[in-house]
């Protein structure tokens, strides 16, 4: 716009005066072709009226043969400046003539002008020849031609001045203003361009309205934007605060499981101290904080390969530290699509500290599963566990073995040392119980003084349930400590069922179990016993346990 406030004036004033002196060089020289050629007809034309006028005379003096009066003749021509030289000559020989040597010589053209009788028209006479003054003729020519182009250049000089002066005032002048006057004019001002005098309704007015309008516009729009920055300002604050004063963790994760944003609550969660920003961790991995980071990638595939924006969520146990408890947290995902580049789209995590809900459900399942006084599973969960170790038992084509277990003398230590001393016979048994066995394992307590023991043995090793009968039932046989110095003792009837020799069905094999077990406790007890249906009678296992 400056430059423009500099040159338009120039451009107009160049482009009129440009244009008036191309035009005037070239009407000028048309013009002078033109006056030049008028003024050359002119002059023949005057010869011809000069020899109209004396023809009659010329006529009579070559008809007469009188010289005299030829030589009069041609005086009157030669007065005429158009004519530098002319001859008369008769049918008779008579010559007279007046010349210019020189201009006669140089002359191309001569017109010849034949004289009639003065009495008989068709009776010829003479000639009369007349050289015209050619540069005479051609100096006048010319310079009444140059006077007239000046004429025409002036006058087409004083248009295009006084054209340019019109226009420098009602356009040029006015628009030069105006640019200077929107120059100055900075963005958010409030100040507006006067429409020029005599311009309120041409297009200069029309122009410098919509130009005040435009202005009003750009205004109103810097002021909403402002406020919409001021808005976006703020609201970013409290979105940065939610961010990162917010309890539960937030982050971003990529395609490749890769965290590249997360906020402080996140940071502690995973046991970082120090701000983490892209550049410096783009090959942070999500799933390397977790004490199993195969199910949590597999459970993030899962969901990157679900259709849709949906919600997903997993309780999952972070990784260990040195000599920390365990912490268990709660994952929400959801997907953040970018929809014209799929391939950049990320995954938002929000992350809940859970481990103290973790450890309340765990004990709650705990104590639903477990007994009260010996720790071991109670009848419902080592039901539940013993079917589960059946079937892993079939997949390694291993046998299984129930023991059913019923305490022998224990009702005498209840009754004769109360039930406190009951209940430490009763977890001292489970313990000693517990020391065979693996945590794979199936060790309930089964009822009051009735235990349940499930295991899987190798086919090939013919005496592991008699060898593992007989120790358990010698460690049961020692005597426990009930206090103030004292001991009891108590024996233990054991009843055995084996898988699949004796069923499939774990219902069945504790039925066979137990059945097993009443054949010892009816049979002199303290001895264990293999459920065999063909045999009524105990068969006598006492060679082989030798504690009984």
């Amino acid at each position: 716009m400056k430059i423009l406030n500099k040159k338009i004036h120039i451009r107009v004033a160049g482009g009129v005066a440009g244009g008036a002196v191309i035009f005037s060089i070239i009407a000028s020289l048309i013009w002078f072709y033109i006056s030049y050629h008028q003024e050359v007809d002119r002059s023949r034309s005057q010869i011809k009226q000069i020899i109209t006028t004396v023809e009659q005379t010329a006529s009579i003096a070559l008809y007469l043969g009188n010289k005299e009066l030829a030589e009069e003749v041609l005086s009157g021509l030669e007065a005429n400046d158009i004519i530098s030289a002319a001859r008369l000559t008769s049918q008779n020989g008579l010559t007279a003539s007046f010349e210019n040597r020189d201009v006669i010589n140089q002359s191309e053209t001569a017109v010849v002008f034949p004289i009639l009788s003065p009495f008989d028209k068709s009776e010829y006479v003479g000639d009369l020849l007349v050289y015209p003054n050619q540069q005479y003729i051609e100096n006048n020519a010319v310079s009444l031609a140059k006077m007239q182009a000046i004429v025409l250049v002036t006058y087409s000089i004083t248009i295009a001045l006084l054209t340019l002066f019109i226009v420098n005032k009602i356009l040029t002048e006015p628009m030069k203003n105006i640019a200077n006057r929107f120059h100055l004019i900075a963005p958010g001002d409030s100040t507006r361009i006067d429409v020029p005098l005599a311009h309120q309704n041409n297009e200069i007015g029309a122009l410098v309205k919509d130009i005040n309008g435009l202005l009003s516009a750009v205004n109103n729009q810097i002021d909403n934007e402002r406020e919409l920055r001021a808005e976006t300002e703020n609201l970013s604050k409290k979105f940065r605060l939610i961010f990162e004063r917010a309890s539960a963790g937030i982050g971003l994760l990529d395609a490749s499981n890769q965290l590249i944003v997360a906020n402080p609550a996140l940071l502690r969660l995973l046991g970082q101290t120090f701000i983490l920003d892209t550049e410096r961790f783009t090959k942070t991995d999500f799933t390397g904080y977790f004490f199993d980071p195969s199910v949590i990638k597999e459970f993030i595939e899962d969901f990157w390969a679900k259709p849709g924006n949906q919600f997903s969520s997993m309780d999952v146990q972070l990784r260990h530290k040195v000599r920390a408890a365990d912490r268990w947290v709660h994952c929400l995902f959801s997907k953040v699509e970018d929809i014209n580049n799929p391939d950049d789209s990320l995954l938002e995590v929000v992350v809940y500290d859970i481990t103290e809900r973790a450890e309340r459900e765990q004990n709650i399942i705990y104590e639903a599963e477990h007994d009260a006084i010996t720790m071991l599973l109670n009848r419902r969960a080592g039901m539940s566990k013993l079917e589960n170790s059946v079937i892993d038992a079939e997949k390694k084509q291993r046998n299984f073995a129930i023991l059913m277990i019923d305490l022998d003398g224990f009702k005498h230590v209840n009754d004769t040392y109360g039930h406190d001393a009951g209940d430490k016979v009763i977890i001292e048994v489970a313990n000693r119980i517990k020391q065979f066995f693996r945590g794979s394992d199936v060790v309930a307590r089964w009822g009051g003084d009735e235990f349940l023991i499930g295991f899987s043995f190798n086919p090939s090793y013919e005496t592991a349930v008699t060898d593992i009968a007989a120790d358990l039932q010698h460690q049961i046989s020692l005597p426990v400590k009930i206090g103030h110095e004292q001991t009891a003792t108590v024996g233990s009837s054991i009843g055995i069922s084996l898988y699949p020799d004796n069923d499939n069905s774990i219902s069945s094999l504790i039925e066979k179990a137990d059945e097993a077990m009443y054949f010892v406790k009816n049979n002199g007890k303290n001895f264990f016993k293999f459920y065999d249906a063909n045999v009524a009678k105990p068969i006598d296992n006492k060679s082989l346990s030798t504690h009984k």
